[in-house]
């Protein structure tokens, strides 16, 4: 029986011959992590979606981590964030000493709405988290106008979760541009994939510079003098690369990951519209079920990363077990709300308003494939399978 599954990278000739000379070369100079090749796909990025600077890391949740670090927000700040989220980027405002405040996800569209994140504002909001779920866009341009209305009293950042949403785009400017520093996820089950990474995005330099020595090893930005005039705790003939200025951590990537990043890159157009076909099919014929279907806020050109349904009566476990043991995977939709879960039982977190929403998620949501490998047969066998279901 084959399995239809939700995600995992699609690799061919391009890919392999790019990580073969890649690793050539790597043999050849000694040197393995991120080099040319990584400066080039960052170079790439930041044209494709429309930014100064991009910087290239480990994964997408290290990716979270270095830009919410970078932002160096006072201890006990609080930062806005949905309760549909993936827990490592929930995890990262406890990393970095600050309060989450959880406001709810709606259906059909599984972010939050700009009035509930107004309402959660207080003096001691610093930063709001934006996720775009499974690639559908929070409303971007309303809620960057709602934070330049309390740029006057305060400053708060905007930080976009877009691990799900890469090519995504808002009025046909790129998810990821609009806040000060965006995220997203290279792993392979994501739409563009260098194996395992993530990357940071912003047009702040300061951001960006920050962003770099939290992610090697903490060390100084003027790693390019030949000696120490800045330090005076250390010699003057310290060698200003080991010089470091924050705690930091080693995130960086092997440059062969930015040599198949940069052959994906290439491949966007063609992904994103394997799955926009994927999942109008699948819209399209699963309209007469007891299913609420995804909505996109106006304007919105979605690159989904899988398709998203809601019961609206009967059960989900049985269904589930029935796609399952016909080959069709399926996942709940991230953590659902995420203060049900039992890592966070012992820590601060403020709730603005209910969650109801993000309950119905945790208990009635779950996902299925779009993934651009499916052919029209397998989109078929899909329905096929949930009208099996629902006529029996």
């Amino acid at each position: 029986m084959k399995v239809i599954k939700y995600g995992g990278a699609v690799c061919g000739k391009e890919e392999r011959q790019a990580l073969i000379k890649s690793i050539d070369k790597s043999i050849k100079t000694r040197n393995w992590q991120q080099g040319e090749q990584g400066a080039l796909f960052e170079k790439e990025l930041s044209k494709f979606l429309g930014v100064k600077y991009s910087i290239l890391t480990s994964s997408g949740s290290c990716a979270g981590l270095l830009a919410l670090s970078a932002l160096e927000l006072p201890k006990g700040s609080e930062v806005i964030i949905s309760a549909t989220t993936f827990p490592t980027i929930f995890n990262i405002i406890l990393q970095c000493g600050l309060v989450p405040v959880v406001v709810d996800a709606k259906i059909p569209t599984y972010g939050f709405d700009i009035e509930d994140v107004e309402r959660a504002i207080t003096s001691k909001t610093k930063a709001i988290i934006a996720i775009h779920p499974l690639g559908n866009p929070v409303d971007m341009p309303r809620l960057m106008k709602l934070v330049k209305k309390y740029e006057r009293k305060q400053k708060i950042w905007v930080m976009e979760d877009g691990c799900d949403s890469f090519s995504s785009t808002i009025n046909k400017k790129k998810v990821g541009s609009f806040g000060d520093v965006s995220i997203t996820s290279f792993h392979a089950a994501h739409i563009v994939s260098m194996g395992v990474g993530g990357g940071i995005f912003t047009n702040d330099k300061e951001i960006a510079q920050k962003v770099r020595m939290y992610r090697d090893w903490g060390r100084q930005a003027d790693i390019n003098k030949s000696e120490n005039k800045k330090h005076k705790s250390l010699p003057e003939d310290y060698n200003p690369r080991f010089i470091y200025e924050k705690i930091g951590y080693n995130f960086q990537i092997l440059d062969l990951q930015a040599a198949m990043g940069r052959v994906q890159l290439r491949k966007i157009k063609k992904i994103k519209a394997a799955r926009k076909r994927n999942f109008d099919y699948l819209y399209d014929n699963l309209q007469d079920y007891p299913f609420y279907l995804p909505d996109t806020i106006k304007g919105a050109d979605v690159c989904w990363f899988a398709f998203p349904l809601s019961m609206i009566r009967g059960e989900r476990e049985p269904l589930l077990k029935y796609l399952e043991k016909n080959g069709i995977e399926t996942r709940p939709l991230f953590s659902g709300d995420i203060t049900r879960h039992p890592a966070y039982e012992k820590s601060k977190y403020k709730i603005s308003g209910t969650l109801k929403g993000a309950d119905y998620i945790t208990k009635n949501s779950f996902w299925i494939s779009v993934h651009p490998s499916l052919s029209k047969s397998d989109l078929k066998y899909m329905v096929k399978t949930f009208d099996n279901y629902f006529n029996a």
